[in-house]
């Protein structure tokens, strides 16, 4: 099984963030709320405590802004600064929460959404990129529909 790494909000993004209280490259302004879902951070990779945690919503494209299709949406972190998930592997924070994961192709071309099922989020990850054409995977919610990681192959 080759191992692969889940990619978080670059924690430049994220610390801007909470400085300036407006969303990358588009200067929107940040939403701070009582969490009401679970989430995820799309920072540190985990599910927020309901009803216990602060977060910032804020539109966020894993692409530049200039790209073709950028793909802006909503996304939330931590109000307050968390611990970047950096592991290899699936991280354990986002086993409770439905996630689907599309390809994107070498030639620019993305996959439909493939559904991770409990407990074999790491064996349908790795199925995915063993495919020759596809550069690397993008994680997002099942049910909303949001940006949530990118998966690359670990190098070696």
């Amino acid at each position: 099984m080759s191992e692969f790494i889940v990619r978080g909000i670059d924690r430049s993004i994220t610390t801007a963030v909470r400085a300036t209280l407006r969303a990358p490259e588009y200067g929107h302004p940040v939403h701070r709320e009582l969490a009401a879902g679970t989430g995820p951070c799309r920072e540190c990779l985990s599910a927020f405590t309901v009803g216990a945690e602060d977060r910032l919503l804020f539109t966020y494209s894993p692409f530049r802004a200039t790209d073709q299709l950028s793909q802006p949406g909503p996304v939330f972190i931590h109000a307050e600064p968390c611990t970047p998930f950096t592991a290899t592997g699936y991280p354990d924070g986002l086993t409770t929460i439905p996630i689907v994961a599309q390809c994107h192709h070498m030639d620019g071309t993305i996959g439909a959404p493939t559904e991770l099922s409990p407990g074999a989020e790491s064996a349908t990850v790795t199925m995915l990129l063993e495919a020759p054409d596809v550069r690397f995977l993008h994680l997002r919610h099942a049910k909303a529909g949001c940006f949530i990681a990118r998966v690359d192959r670990v190098e070696t």
